[in-house]
């Protein structure tokens, strides 16, 4: 059983036992043609002793996924539309260069 409460709630009754922990921090990032979620999460199992930290990321690419299905796009479209989120996520999200200068 997993047990979800805030920090510092007292949820455990005497009969429960307490068998892991999360932990997540996510941010939401949205514009007309994608939607993109970072989740950092760290999870540890008392049972196993085991634990892991991740970074998580879930990218929907709404336009290009919305033209699909209408039929109103061809495959150099999908190549060109998938180039261009992939520059905006590069240049707002992934790149370090600003870090650096």
């Amino acid at each position: 059983m997993y047990v979800y409460g805030p920090w510092g709630s007292h949820i455990l009754g005497k009969d429960t036992e307490l068998l892991g922990f999360w932990h997540t921090e996510f941010k939401s990032y949205k514009s007309p043609s994608l939607k993109l979620k970072v989740r950092n999460a760290d999870r540890f199992d008392f049972k196993t002793a085991t634990g892991e930290a991740t970074i998580e990321i879930n990218l929907k690419l709404r336009r290009i996924v919305s033209e699909i299905q209408d039929g109103k796009i061809d495959t150099d479209s999908v190549y060109s539309g998938f180039k261009d989120n992939l520059r905006l996520m590069w240049d707002h999200f992934l790149s370090c260069e600003q870090l650096l200068t």
